[in-house]
């Protein structure tokens, strides 16, 4: 643990602190089979929680390579699938067959539940409904949303979140022109521009929104190394968003975010 981290209150496999009046709460596990459980667990509460008083479940996931084993555990849960929707928190804007794809990563990770021709199982709405056209596909994609929910936008029962080292989350990146709207606007869904410096986003994207993902019952971050514990904790000293976009995302969020951290 760096010093940094040892100044903050540690509580067991729990550190906390203070930032612009939150609470920022860290679950700390030692590995990342551990840490994949207890969230793999976590949304599986969440999901089968909502389906007993709203008769259905509706979630949203980020893509990447750290949370694929949790999507894997996922799968082993009792629920009934027929009943849950899961939608995609951004997207790299490629085919969904492409090498990098998030879709095609959660389509592999999560086929024994996903409802298709053969079985009847878990909806899954990728971003990517239109590949000719980003400002298109970013249309059509919050259209697939509202429709969840008559036309408005649609409440999530759970968000699970990951966060990069240059600290950005979704595909909102710092220094990213997206960040002048994606914090106030009624949109649910963004293309975002790839970076012109070689800096991440290096590839064009489509994002939930900031106000989007805030519409969600329970928000938890996954993050694994000590690097993104540290660049956490120095990044929730500072809320401007085009420096410190998890920063930002706290301290507007009317709720709790929940940290997960693999050593």
């Amino acid at each position: 643990m760096t010093e940094a981290a040892h100044k903050l209150n540690v509580s067991e496999d729990v550190l906390t602190w203070n930032a612009h009046g939150k609470t920022v709460t860290v679950h700390c596990f030692a590995n990342t089979q551990r840490a994949g459980t207890y969230i793999a667990d976590a949304i599986a509460g969440s999901l089968r929680q909502a389906i007993d008083a709203r008769t259905k479940a509706v979630w949203i996931g980020c893509g990447g390579t750290t949370p694929k084993p949790i999507y894997q555990h996922l799968i082993h849960a009792e629920l009934d699938w027929s009943k849950v929707t899961l939608a995609q928190v951004d997207e790299r804007f490629v085919p969904v067959d492409d090498a990098a794809s998030n879709t095609r990563m959660m389509r592999e990770a999560l086929a024994p539940v996903l409802a298709d021709k053969d079985h009847t199982g878990m909806n899954f709405l990728t971003l990517i409904q239109d590949i000719d056209d980003q400002a298109a596909c970013a249309e059509k994609a919050e259209k697939t949303l509202r429709n969840l929910n008559g036309g408005e936008a649609p409440r999530f029962d759970f968000a699970l979140m990951g966060m990069g080292p240059d600290t950005h989350y979704a595909s909102i990146f710092p220094h990213n022109p997206v960040n002048a709207e994606v914090y106030t606007t009624e949109r649910l869904v963004l293309p975002v521009q790839p970076h012109t410096d070689g800096s991440e986003p290096k590839l064009p994207r489509i994002t939930l929104s900031v106000p989007a993902i805030n519409n969600s019952r329970r928000i938890l971050f996954y993050i694994t190394g000590q690097a993104k514990l540290d660049a956490l904790k120095s990044a929730t000293e500072d809320t401007d968003p085009y420096t410190s976009p998890i920063g930002a995302f706290i301290a507007q969020c009317p709720t709790d975010v929940e940290f997960v951290w693999a050593s």
